[in-house]
C-alpha cells in the first residue's frame, strides 16, 4: 500500500493532524524496524517530531523497542531530543522499564541527568516508579542521586516501595 501511494506521489514525509508521519508511526504502532527502514529508504526523516515534539526514536524508547531505537540512531536520530515536556528518549525508556534501551542510549552518550520541564531526571522517574534495576542502571552509570525536583525532592526522597537502591546514603 505504502508502495503504490508514494508511486501516486504521496510524500513520504506527509503528516496526520496530529504531526505524526509514517515513519514515526511505524515506529511507535506498527513497531516495524522493516518498515521503518523502508520509509527512510524512501528519504522519510527520522527525527520529524509529532505535535507533541515526541519523534519516532523517542515512541520507540517508550515502547523498548530496541531494534528500532538501534536502527534511528544509527541514521541520524537525535539521542537527546526534547519534547514538549523537555524528555528525552532516555526519559521514555525508563518510564517504560527497558533497560536493555537505556543501556543502548546511556553507551551513545545519552545525558544521564538532563531535566525536564518538572526538573526531574531518568533517576527521579526510576526510583518513583520502583524500578530498583534501571535506579542501579542509571547510578552505575553516573546519574546524580543529589539532583533535586522543582519541590526540592531528590531521587530518594521519591523512591517507591521496593527500590531500596534510591535509598542509597543521603548526599551531602
Amino acid at each position: 500500500m505504502l508502495e503504490k501511494l508514494l508511486a501516486r506521489g504521496v510524500s513520504v514525509d506527509a503528516k496526520d493532524d496530529l504531526g505524526r508521519s509514517a515513519l514515526l508511526l511505524a515506529a511507535r504502532d506498527a513497531g516495524s524496524v522493516e518498515l521503518v527502514r523502508f520509509l527512510h529508504a524512501k528519504g522519510a526523516a527520522v527525527d520529524t517530531p509529532d505535535v507533541a515534539g515526541r519523534t519516532p526514536i523517542s515512541w520507540a524508547a517508550g515502547a523498548g523497542r530496541l531494534e528500532i531505537v538501534v536502527f534511528l540512531a544509527g541514521a541520524g536520530a537525535q539521542i537527546d531530543r526534547r519534547d514538549a515536556e523537555g524528555r528525552t528518549p532516555l526519559f521514555h525508556a525508563v518510564l517504560g522499564d527497558h533497560g536493555e534501551v537505556v543501556a543502548f542510549l546511556i553507551g551513545k552518550g545519552a545525558k544521564l541527568d538532563s531535566a525536564d520541564r518538572f526538573r526531574d531526571t531518568p533517576l527521579m522517574l526510576a526510583c518513583a516508579k520502583g524500578y530498583a534495576a534501571l535506579a542501579a542502571q542509571l547510578l552505575a552509570s553516573g546519574a546524580d542521586p543529589a539532583l533535586r525536583d522543582q519541590e526540592g525532592r531528590t531521587a530518594r526522597d521519591r523512591a517507591a516501595k521496593g527500590a531500596d537502591v534510591c535509598r542509597g546514603p543521603r548526599p551531602l
